[in-house]
């Protein structure tokens, strides 16, 4: 069964279907999972079960507001104690890393041409909203719209580009349309400079706006049907809820500032500058930590994480031991981590150059250099004075030290957090002959040895998992799903009861090919709290099970489940191919039209519903069709 060539020939079969064939590059990325998972929190369904297998421990804080039970109430709450600290604030990325669209702080519209996928792109002002439009890339006067949606969300302070979400048959999707300021133009958003990229349809769920939004909720459980309650980051991300605080200030308004100069901890609220390193630090990583692999810990979910916690208290975060990797954007923990800098000091961490209410709009670059001047000594600098001064006028360290580097995200440089010698133009490093790629090996990125052994198995084999899925080599895609499987069905087969452990190893052994997956799915959906993307993928193999099998209306009822739950043009494309074999032809021809809204591109579908109007007499919508039935 390790053989990859034999999985696909075990895979074969189910490509008859020309339009799962098309899906499954988009149910790799979009359906399994690129993105953090909202992770379930079910009681233990009995005693037993919570005497061999107890969730993995919550630690204790001074902090009150640490606990599940404390409300949010909202970054306005804060503003009439702490004006300025929020005036500060906003002026940052972090303040301003989500909003609802303004049209008068947008860049201008424009339009621009993708010949990789044969589509054009424009953006325009219409009626009081910002449009985004994508058309077929053809010779002809007359334009072939595929689709067009306004923008509800800009993502992004703007500094180094702005993308948008749109709201899409009341789900929220990513556009393929984004403004790049150092351009100062519009093109394809990351991920979509390719033929076949997904348009209006990649999801934006809790997993997105965890480090996003400042709080936002699945709405019924869904993937991605959210209700934002408060767009940019705000004062809660990093203090924690704040009913308790406020309750006992709302008669006392200066209590804080007060308890502040005596130098008294107010224990219902948490102040980072109170915390240890370690903890004051996982307030940053929450969005700053995004390494090889991200895990909820079983019976959490990411939101469950409060400041002024460890984060192995809801997620554990896993490494790829592998040589010279790329910066990544969410890269910069792991990079600070591996500098000599930090690991030789006790108290450099993310606070020491970063400021989270800066006085000033932009932090001084002196200040950055002072922090290093205190360990190192000016005459030490091996940088002759001639060059120093073309490099850096201002003698700023970092310049040399953390320079401006590429990043997996076309068109954009981010500052290098890896503190060392790096190598310049004038200095590249050796050129070596190309290798054949080799797999790494999953490391925990801190200690886990506070969780118990089959929770650590647990982990690593959905950390392998989101490893293969991201993997853009196959052949070590192959190697970490044998390894994901190898750990998955360990911890199964000791009696584990998870619903993300069930729903991922269903969904593995769906894409190897292997059978028996339908059991998985069904006994993952017994738990009540399962949601999000596990729910889906349960929902999704039932429905694949029932319609191989011949069972169409059992097929169809877990299909309507799902399609409430996520926007994918595959789902509804199951859902018409058992609607025709019920005979169902109404329901049949609406199923075909909800595919083809999701994804125009499916040319196939475009021509089924094009020969279904001529057949009904409807020339005008015939014709439509016709003409998006093009390649």
């Amino acid at each position: 069964m390790n053989d990859p060539s034999r999985r696909r020939s075990m895979n074969a079969p189910r490509l008859s279907h020309w339009w799962l064939a098309g899906g499954l590059a988009l149910l790799a990325i979009v359906t399994f999972g690129y993105w953090p998972r909202r992770a379930p929190s079910p009681a233990p369904s009995k005693q037993t079960e919570a005497d061999l297998f107890p969730l993995p421990p919550v630690s204790e804080s001074p902090f009150l507001n640490t606990k599940l039970d404390v409300a949010y109430v909202g970054s306005n709450a804060c503003r009439a104690c702490h004006a300025e600290h929020d005036t500060a604030f906003r002026h940052t990325s972090m303040g301003r890393s989500m909003a609802e669209v303004d049209l008068t702080l947008e860049p201008p519209d424009g339009r621009f041409e993708h010949p990789l996928s044969k589509r054009r792109y424009e953006v325009r002002r219409q009626a009081g909203q910002m449009w985004h439009r994508e058309l077929l890339l053809v010779d002809d006067p007359s334009e072939v719209l595929l689709a067009e949606f306004p923008v509800k969300y800009v993502v992004g302070s703007g500094h180094y580009s702005r993308t948008y979400l749109v709201e899409a048959d009341g789900f929220l999707v990513e556009s393929p349309i984004t403004w790049y300021a150092s351009r100062k133009s519009w093109d394809m958003s990351p991920g979509y400079d390719v033929p076949d990229h997904a348009a209006f349809v990649r999801p934006i769920g809790e997993g997105c706006l965890t480090c996003h939004a400042s709080q936002a909720d699945a709405i019924e459980g869904s993937l991605h049907r959210m209700e934002v309650l408060e767009a940019a980051i705000g004062c809660e991300r990093c203090h924690g809820p704040g009913a308790l605080h406020v309750e006992k200030h709302r008669n006392r308004p200066t209590a804080t500032t007060a308890s502040a100069r005596n130098g008294k901890v107010d224990h219902t609220i948490v102040n980072p500058e109170h915390l240890p390193r370690e903890l004051a630090e996982a307030i940053c990583q929450q969005c700053h930590l995004r390494s090889a692999a991200l895990v909820t810990q079983r019976g959490r979910q990411l939101t469950d994480y409060r400041p002024g916690l460890p984060r192995e208290d809801s997620r554990l975060d896993y490494w790829l031991d592998e040589p010279d990797k790329p910066m990544t954007v969410v890269g910069h923990v792991e990079q600070l981590h591996l500098s000599r800098c930090y690991q030789n000091s006790k108290t450099l961490s993310c606070m020491t150059c970063h400021q989270p209410h800066p006085l000033e709009r932009e932090a001084n670059s002196s200040n950055h250099s002072a922090a290093c001047l205190s360990c190192h000594q000016p005459e030490k600098c091996r940088v002759d004075e001639s060059k120093r001064q073309q490099l850096s006028p201002n003698n700023d360290c970092i310049v040399c030290h953390m320079p401006r580097s590429d990043t997996e995200i076309p068109h954009l440089t981010f500052t290098h957090h890896r503190i060392g010698v790096h190598p310049t133009s004038e200095q590249p490093t050796p050129a070596t002959k190309p290798q054949q790629p080799r797999p790494g090996v999953l490391r925990p990125f801190f200690d886990v040895s506070r969780v118990s052994s089959v929770d650590q198995l647990r982990s690593l084999g959905l950390a392998y998992l989101e490893t293969a899925n991201r993997e853009q080599e196959p052949r070590l895609a192959d190697q970490y799903r044998d390894r994901a499987l190898t750990h998955l069905t360990q911890a199964h087969a000791i009696g584990l009861e998870d619903p993300m452990l069930d729903a991922s190893l269903g969904r593995l052994r769906f894409v190897l090919g292997l059978g028996d997956y339908q059991s998985l799915a069904e006994r993952a959906l017994k738990h009540g709290d399962i949601a999000g993307q596990d729910r889906s993928d349960a929902l999704f193999l039932i429905a694949d099970a029932h319609l191989s099998a011949g069972r169409y209306p059992e097929a169809v009822s877990a299909l309507h489940r799902l399609t409430a739950l996520r926007r994918q043009h595959v789902d509804w494309m199951m859902l018409a191919d058992c609607e025709r074999k019920l005979g169902n032809d109404a329901a049949h021809k609406a199923a075909l039209l909800a595919a083809v809204r999701i994804n125009p591109r499916l040319w196939k579908a475009h021509q089924q519903l094009a020969e279904l109007f001529r057949a009904e007499g409807d020339t005008q919508q015939a014709e439509w069709h016709e003409r998006r039935a093009v390649h």
